[in-house]
């Protein structure tokens, strides 16, 4: 029988508890989320099983039972509640799309979320910045001071009782910024916008749903958890200040910002 080994993180404040069978797939993830490791006797129990594995218990048929389960390629997980198992994990970069999907669920009832997005910490103050693949996230990051990058592909976004914090995440893009388990309050959300010239331009509350949604990860199909999802994003359209930034790949972007 292979050695279950333990591998406790916390990411955006929420505790995880991997329990890894393949001392490769181990060391590998031990390396990724080194900056996220973390002990909580609350953190929730995540059992790995790799394709093919015959110590793995029984598959369910009917995944439509679980709280919570999503299947792509070979990969799938469920998640029960007050445990999470996932199936077809042979690399970190499955176990890391895994805990993507995970998170995107387990941060609702915490009015959270993940944004595709680079985050910059600037005088103890998160700058989200937000767009599609290629619209400059990880210009945004490459052109921001070292050591300053929380994330330059994925953004983790929650309240707080201090108001809208920014998380740094282990999920990182081209800049591989690896990111730190800290967060700060987020100053502004800014939407990237190629152009000739630097500038702003503020994005109405009313139209910040509209503007974020595209970027949003999220996987249920679940009401209640949609509902949630819409809530969070209402309070904080309310609450942080949103923009879009058209900017010229250069590092002058931050004169029109501060």
């Amino acid at each position: 029988m292979a050695v279950i080994e333990e591998l406790n993180i916390s990411i955006g404040q929420i505790p995880l508890r991997l329990r890894i069978p393949e001392k490769a797939l181990f060391e590998q993830a031990s390396a990724r989320y080194a900056q996220f490791l973390s002990v909580s006797p609350h953190a929730l129990p995540i059992s790995l099983h790799a394709s093919g594995d015959a110590n793995a218990p029984a598959a369910s048929e009917d995944m439509a039972s679980a709280k919570f389960s999503y299947q792509f390629n070979e990969a799938s997980l469920r998640w029960e509640g007050a445990a999470a198992e996932f199936r077809g994990v042979r690399h970190e970069y499955g176990l890391d799309s895994l805990l993507r999907i995970l998170l995107s669920v387990l941060l609702v009832p915490r009015s959270g979320f993940l944004l595709h997005a680079a985050t910059i910490l600037r005088c103890e103050l998160a700058y989200v910045f937000t767009g599609h693949s290629g619209a400059g996230k990880s210009t945004i990051a490459s052109l921001s001071p070292a050591g300053s990058v929380l994330t330059d592909e994925i953004s983790l976004l929650s309240a707080t009782e201090d108001g809208w914090h920014a998380h740094g995440t282990p999920f990182w893009g081209e800049f591989r910024a690896e990111g730190a388990n800290v967060h700060a309050p987020i100053n502004g959300i800014y939407v990237l916008v190629q152009a000739r010239e630097d500038r702003v331009e503020r994005i109405p509350a009313r139209d910040v749903l509209r503007a974020l949604l595209p970027n949003v990860l999220f996987f249920s199909r679940d009401r209640d958890a949609t509902e949630g999802l819409l809530r969070a994003l209402a309070g904080l359209a309310e609450q942080v200040p949103c923009y879009r930034l058209f900017f010229r790949r250069q590092a002058s972007f931050w004169e029109a910002i501060t």
